[in-house]
């Protein structure tokens, strides 16, 4: 695997919309986590919209500063992380169907500050579905292709990760070797099982033997044996979220038990 790279503990923590702010993944850095995932932001002015409009009927949401100006100090005061070991990796989760001046704002001034950048093609609020954002990327490969290249080309030091929601993928195959012609550095799959509170390990499967991208598992980790599911099946992390919010020790419980 060329673009291959290591997340050590193989633990990491996903973005939570209006959760995972710097406050948050900082504790997760220092709680042990291969990884954190700051976000999802909105970092174009379609996105901006759509996230004010969530914010209106009551879902939490991260409302960054749209002024150009401001919007570099705003990233600095509220992005950027201390690792506390050597292969821990930070990554921002960005809401993107557009790219626009708030846009181009966020690459240069995130590029070299940060391992990933993750691109949410996961979300599935309607404001950002009527965009043609989110989990409707995954049926427009057309459109998504064009926002991966031009977020590839903005990207000098950084390298392209991706959120996608498995279970809303029309054509995973057209998908796989679609992302395998673009400069994508790992898949992070929420694996859910509609209707279920369990990850569709068959579907994480599928993605861990069908390309060479390393992917990342995600959703319904309860304990450390459905992390050792994901891991058994070809997972090179797996990635926990809402469980994290009202018990944030829970992430180095599963490390200890992980490495115990």
């Amino acid at each position: 695997m060329t673009n291959m790279f290591k997340i050590k503990p193989l633990i990491a923590q996903s973005a939570i919309a209006g959760v995972a702010n710097r406050d948050f993944c900082q504790k997760m850095l220092d709680l042990g986590a291969g990884m954190v995932t700051l976000g999802g932001f909105p970092a174009d002015k379609l996105n901006c919209n759509a996230s004010l409009k969530m914010e209106e009927r009551g879902r939490m949401e991260f409302i960054p500063s749209v002024n150009a100006n401001e919007l570099s100090e705003w990233l600095n005061q509220n992005l950027l992380l201390n690792k506390r070991k050597k292969n821990q990796k930070t990554a921002v989760n960005l809401r993107i169907v557009t790219i626009d001046q708030i846009t181009e704002k966020w690459l240069k001034s995130l590029d070299g500050k940060i391992d990933f950048l993750e691109l949410n093609v996961h979300c599935r609020q309607k404001e950002v579905l009527s965009l043609g954002g989110g989990e409707s990327l995954l049926k427009d490969l057309k459109k998504l292709n064009q926002l991966l290249t031009g977020i590839s080309n903005s990207l000098q030091k950084t390298k392209l990760g991706i959120k996608i929601r498995g279970c809303s993928v029309g054509d995973k195959d057209a998908l796989i070797k679609s992302l395998e012609k673009q400069q994508v550095n790992y898949i992070h799959i929420d694996s859910m099982l509609k209707g279920k509170n369990v990850a569709n390990i068959q579907l994480l499967e599928f993605f861990c033997r069908s390309t060479d991208i390393p992917v990342i598992g995600n959703n319904s980790v309860r304990c450390i044996e459905d992390v050792k599911k994901m891991l058994k099946v070809g997972a090179i992390a797996v990635s926990v979220a809402r469980p994290l919010i009202k018990y944030p020790n829970f992430i180095a419980q599963l490390i200890q038990q992980l490495e115990g």
